[in-house]
């Protein structure tokens, strides 16, 4: 682990360490700005493969105010589309589904092949004239969605000249080299809606000065003062704990990622990828989760957790795979109250933007620092 992606605390004139105010938590115009300046124009993790685990399974889903599909094809390919029909707009899919062999449109039943390709096209040409086939091929089909896939994570850019999707993934994968991804199986699941703006949520991920205040138990194997900042300036940023001891059911008791270093087997890392993945690895497992922002004040938690390999999953490790995932659930309804009476403190007093720590707070004047820059970004106009 290199020490170059630690970050070394500098003095700071405390008085410029003023933090985002209220307002950029509260007001419905600035939400609407911050899908299309920070949502619309990157790399963002919509979902996983396990999502849509076999062929023809598909499932539309909203991000950056668009409507999207996702899906697995015939030929077992992740693909996203905009989930729109070319003839009139109507939506292709408004509910998940299974087994399709086809796409139909439910407005005038244009049909398309799971890879975008229009292959029927009804009464085109008239009645009972019909466009199928390589007739129904020349028309447009589904519009695609530049994709992206890490593993078992699915990346989406709507930009119109996206920047390569391995340039983007490269100083993550770099770091976590070491870890053997290839063995990762999707274990548990869990689905939180708060009633909070979505950057509260990251803010508090990736904020350690709360530990001792609000996690004790957290607190007491994941100290505040063992972890320390990392930060790769464009890739990742968050923080490290080198002596990470859970005393769980749970610890010791699950299959490790194979030959990892010595130095790994008790570390710990919590990364944000800006702006709304939240990712850990631990020596047995690696948990993501996926922020969506649902309103400005109602954002919803995606929590995987990964678990490695095949072993992991016997039914006689459920207990433990579920005491895993308590773990987490645990500390984290700690800090959903949290979260959800700062968004309260934020819509009901004159918060100006606070006075930062200019140790402790690192990361989130970072993170603050990157959505000033995103929504001064002058290239507003509107992505695919």
């Amino acid at each position: 682990m290199s020490d170059a992606m630690k970050v070394t605390p500098q003095p700071v004139d405390v008085s410029q360490m003023r933090g985002l105010s209220g307002a950029a938590y509260t007001d419905a115009d600035y939400f609407a700005r911050e899908q299309e300046a920070l949502f619309a124009r990157r790399w963002i993790c919509i979902g996983i493969v396990d999502d849509v685990p076999n062929p023809g399974d598909a499932k539309p889903f909203r991000h950056a105010g668009r409507d999207l599909l996702l899906l697995r094809d015939a030929h077992n390919n992740i693909r996203v589309h905009h989930n729109f029909c070319r003839h009139r707009g109507h939506p292709i899919l408004l509910e998940p589904a299974q087994g399709l062999k086809r796409l139909v449109c439910p407005y005038h039943a244009w049909a398309y092949d799971l890879d975008g390709t229009v292959r029927r096209a009804p009464h085109f040409d008239g009645a009972g004239q019909h466009r199928v086939d390589e007739g129904a091929a020349a028309l447009p089909g589904l519009k695609p969605v530049a994709t992206g896939l890490w593993h078992r994570l699915v990346f989406v850019n709507l930009a119109e000249q996206p920047e390569p999707f391995e340039t983007f993934i490269a100083p993550l994968k770099e770091r976590w080299g070491a870890y053997d991804f290839s063995q990762l199986r999707h274990g548990e699941e869990v689905v939180y809606e708060v009633d909070c703006n979505w950057k509260l949520a990251i803010e508090n991920f990736i904020d350690f000065y709360h530990l001792p205040a609000v996690h004790k138990g957290l607190n007491s194997y994941s100290a505040m003062h063992h972890h320390e900042f990392i930060r790769h300036d464009g890739a990742y940023f968050g923080q490290g704990n080198g002596s990470y001891a859970p005393q769980d059911a749970a610890a010791g008791n699950l299959p490790v990622f194979p030959d990892l270093p010595a130095n790994l087997t008790s570390r710990t890392e919590a990364l944000c990828l800006f702006p709304n993945l939240l990712i850990t690895i631990f020596n047995d497992n690696l948990r993501i989760i996926i922020i969506e922002p649902l309103g400005v004040g109602r954002c919803r938690e995606r929590v995987h957790l990964f678990f490695v390999g095949d072993d992991a999953l016997s039914p006689d490790l459920a207990e433990i795979r579920k005491t895993a995932l308590n773990r987490f659930q645990d500390f984290n309804d700690e800090d959903i109250g949290i979260i959800e009476a700062l968004q309260n403190a934020f819509t009901g007093t004159g918060f100006d933007g606070g006075c930062f720590s200019p140790y402790f707070d690192q990361n989130i004047d970072h993170f603050q620092s990157l959505i000033t820059a995103g929504m001064a970004d002058p290239a507003h106009e509107r992505s695919a």
